[in-house]
């Protein structure tokens, strides 16, 4: 044998992908390679054929094959690194860059409070409020008392990750203001997310490309996603010149809607600015006055006015049936809770504007916990719907759920 030769099976680099030997062709290549070194003078195995592993000579040959998998399986993630649909940490960051992308650090938990008060107080955007539990939220946006002496305003958590709002704990006037007198949220808060996941990273990767793109509802959509705050976004219009409904929302003619979940409403007004084919008119509750910054108007710029909504959080009662055995741990309701929250805040199957919420994914991954997770049933409930396997909402409602919302029975 040549100082350059060896019997340990190479890599290749086919049209499908970096192919790596498997661990033992690569033990009996380094064996062969070890025999002729020495002269076939050393023993690798027994006389039924079973590896010595006793033997010096058989420990040093597994430890080499051990170090060429291993490289040859760091290799491999590389290689998967390089393409976006298999991208991970390091390498799933470089490829956002290309696209002028970072990934989000986390996302704060939102909540509507219903703010009452004298008729015409204005709540200014950054006032705080507390929940039951000490948590503090900040306005997103500033809201005026309205004549029914009401107004909802969006508040945010102050600190990013899955903070659970139930309905009626946000309750506290951290700052006074006069002609203000309560907040309450009459639903429960959209719960914050963790540092942004692998699916969910790429998902806005994909939508980015749409981004750079104008007139399309698509190119306003992936713009909305990529405003800091934003956790969800949905645009669709009617093109038809008669009113309708569509995906359960009154759709004005030739209107274009606009739904966001987070983010400022300046950001929000100068994103529609940028996307929205002109001459076309938006729909909903909120309204937002923004400027043209286009220097081709030299300090004559024309101001917009655009309408958008926010998503009503619904919430939605995941009920959870096992059977009951000696095997089922103690902390079963915390294990089912954290497993069905984990599908539901982040990844390809998240509760979103206009997803479908399947109770075979979410049995699936309780299934998942152990052979002790048997599970009889589990279905999906609102105030209007009741023992769903399959729930839809109108495109304007958010299902929300919290671990309060999420029941398991053993029987």
């Amino acid at each position: 044998m040549s100082p350059s030769s060896t019997q340990v099976p190479a890599p290749a680099l086919t049209d499908t992908g970096y192919q790596a030997p498997s661990s033992a062709d690569i033990l009996q290549g380094v064996i062969a390679d070890l025999q002729a070194a020495t002269n076939g003078r050393l023993s690798f195995y027994d006389d039924d054929g079973n590896l010595l592993v006793a033997k010096p000579q058989s420990q040093l040959a597994v430890s080499q094959t051990a170090i060429l998998s291993d490289v040859h399986a760091a290799f491999m993630a590389l290689m998967a690194g390089i393409d976006p649909q298999t991208a991970f940490g390091v390498l799933q960051d470089a490829i956002g860059r290309i696209y002028f992308m970072e990934r989000r650090a986390g996302s704060a938990t939102v909540v509507n409070g219903l703010c009452r008060g004298y008729p015409g107080t204005v709540i200014p955007a950054g006032t705080m409020v507390q929940d039951t539990n000490g948590n503090s939220y900040t306005a997103q946006e500033t809201g005026t008392i309205g004549r029914d002496s009401t107004v909802t305003i969006q508040f945010e958590n102050t600190v990013t990750g899955p903070v659970d709002c139930p309905a009626g704990t946000l309750t506290g006037l951290y700052q006074q203001i006069a002609g203000w007198d309560s907040i309450t949220n009459p639903q429960a808060g959209i719960i914050g997310n963790n540092q942004e996941t692998r699916t969910d990273f790429e998902t806005r990767r994909r939508n980015s490309v749409a981004a750079n793109s104008r007139s399309q509802n698509a190119s306003l959509m992936g713009a909305l996603l990529e405003l800091d705050g934003v956790t969800d976004a949905y645009v669709m219009d009617n093109p038809s010149g008669n009113a309708t409904t569509i995906s359960g929302v009154p759709m004005e003619p030739h209107a274009l809607y606009v739904l966001v979940e987070g983010g400022t409403e300046t950001a929000i007004g100068q994103a529609i600015l940028a996307k929205k084919p002109p001459g076309i008119a938006t729909m909903g509750d909120r309204l937002v006055t923004v400027q043209d910054t286009n220097p081709v108007y030299d300090g004559n710029r024309p101001s917009y006015t655009f309408r958008y909504d926010r998503p009503q959080p619904v919430p939605v009662t995941v009920a959870v049936t096992l059977e009951q055995s000696d095997s089922v741990p103690s902390d079963v309701v915390a294990q089912v809770q954290a497993a069905i929250m984990g599908v539901l805040t982040a990844g390809k199957y998240r509760a979103r504007m206009g997803g479908t919420l399947y109770a075979s994914r979410l049995s699936a991954v309780v299934d998942a916990l152990g052979d002790w997770a048997e599970v009889l049933s589990l279905t999906l409930s609102t105030d209007s719907l009741t023992n769903q396997t399959r729930l839809r909402l109108p495109i304007n409602q958010l299902p929300t759920v919290t671990p309060a919302t999420i029941t398991v029975e053993l029987v």
